[in-house]
């Protein structure tokens, strides 16, 4: 069964795992699509509760996970 990620599971799931801005956090492509489209317009990166949220573009990511990708600073 295909998980449908929205907004609130996004917000649910930084909070459940005490996330900041230090990751990213990656969809399946289609799942980061149902989030940002709206008409004919697509966003092409998202940013909720100050964490990015963006597309797998090399399909590493299966339809309804959510992946966290920590980032560094040098």
């Amino acid at each position: 069964m295909k998980k449908n990620i929205d907004l609130a599971t996004i917000k649910n799931f930084i909070l459940t795992n005490a996330l900041n801005e230090n990751v990213m956090l990656m969809l399946h492509p289609s799942n980061f699509d149902k989030l940002v489209t709206n008409g004919k317009e697509k966003a092409k990166a998202l940013c909720i509760a100050g964490i990015n949220v963006i597309p797998d573009d090399n399909n590493e990511i299966s339809e309804g996970e959510i992946d966290v990708l920590e980032i560094k600073f040098n």
